[in-house]
């Protein structure tokens, strides 16, 4: 029989794991690498699908109606602009509250994403945009739970794509990370993510990401994974924050089963603690994650604008102010999430980015 001590030792090995997982994720979702290779020429080959010989015509039918975002941000015009707006609903699930209470809250979640972006120097593509992430949460008084909290930051990204096998994603995103209850400039953060990506071949690349984050526990944070495109239906991404394995019902649908990790590090309000009667909480610092698992869709109602479900069960949830050692587990509830995803290309001329062996000191200044 465990002790109270290797109970809570347990947790907090589970909750550091967890939250590794969680922490990695932006940058490695944001390394996810093109559906198709050739990103050096105008065009993009339909000769070929996931090194699978000839087309047949269902995947060409595919690619014209289910084509890869990150393929397209590399071709056509110079400049374009990326759309994402997604909510989520949590139904009740039991929480730790602190303070010797238990009790079920809901959650609720919104994120509106802009981002813009320019092809500079051939190989690169910058990126800049806002992001605004609000989580609702209704604890009851008393409870160590914060009623909010939020994401307000500038996503500032540079992509460069040096080979047809190199891809690289460096992301700062300098702003506020908040309940909104007074924190004022001290709600200021700027964590950084870095995600590489190895082209093997048409039908699999691995990825390498890392982050820093001063807030949180573990500064430093990294790990690898990997994208399988099995055959021309079957596809598994292994990495996060959401791992999954894809089915191509039809060439606009795309049926899912995975998870989704989240996680980031906050700054409560001067006088949190002081409302929940633990006066050593204020201005401090919590660190929150969550797992969700479940099936979902990805339907493009035309190409590049797609409108992404999943539903399924949350695993868990955990607050961790880790300067205070004050640790609060959840269990599970059911979950929601619905979001829509779009890409757009400014008006323009098509991009003619010469073989790399033939780049002159002229086609490098044509696209400043």
């Amino acid at each position: 029989m465990k002790t109270p001590d290797q109970n809570k030792l347990i947790r907090r090995v589970v909750g550091f794991s967890l939250l590794l997982l969680l922490a990695l994720g932006r940058e490695i979702a944001h390394a996810d690498p093109p559906e198709t290779p050739q990103v050096s020429s105008t065009t993009t080959s339909t000769d070929n699908f996931a090194g699978h010989g000839p087309l047949t015509p269902f995947q060409k039918e595919a690619m014209k109606k289910s084509p890869s975002f990150q393929a397209n941000k590399w071709t056509g015009t110079v400049g374009a602009y990326e759309t994402n707006v997604q909510y989520d609903y949590v139904g009740g699930a039991s929480q730790n509250l602190g303070n010797g209470q238990n009790g079920r809250i809901d959650e609720e979640y919104v994120d509106v994403r802009q981002m813009f972006m320019r092809h500079t120097l051939l190989v690169f593509l910058a990126q800049g945009g806002l992001e605004y992430q609000h989580q609702g949460f209704n604890p009851p008084p008393g409870a160590l739970v914060p009623n909010r909290l939020d994401m307000l930051y500038a996503d500032i990204a540079l992509d460069t794509h040096w080979s047809e096998k190199d891809l690289l994603h460096i992301e700062g995103r300098p702003g506020f990370y908040t309940d909104f209850q007074g924190g004022g400039w001290n709600a200021i953060n700027s964590p950084l993510d870095v995600g590489y990506t190895r082209v093997v071949s048409d039908s699999f690349q691995w990825v390498l990401g890392f982050s820093y984050n001063s807030w949180r526990s573990s500064r430093f944070l990294g790990a690898p994974g990997f994208r399988w495109q099995m055959n021309d239906r079957w596809k598994m991404r292994a990495y996060m924050p959401t791992p999954d394995i894809e089915y191509y019902a039809r060439p606009d649908l795309t049926l899912t089963l995975g998870g989704d990790f989240r996680g980031e590090s906050y700054r409560v309000g001067p006088h949190f603690g002081d409302s929940v009667g633990q006066p050593g909480l204020n201005s401090s610092l919590v660190d929150y994650q969550e797992i969700r698992m479940g099936p979902g869709f990805s339907w493009n109602v035309r190409p590049l604008i797609e409108i992404n479900f999943m539903a399924g069960y949350m695993l868990g949830r955990q607050y961790d102010f880790h300067a205070q050692g004050v640790v609060m587990n959840g269990s599970g509830g059911p979950f929601v999430s619905i979001a829509v995803h779009a890409l757009f290309k400014f008006p323009g001329e098509p991009l003619v980015i010469p073989q790399r062996t033939d780049v002159s000191i002229h086609n490098i200044l044509s696209y400043l």
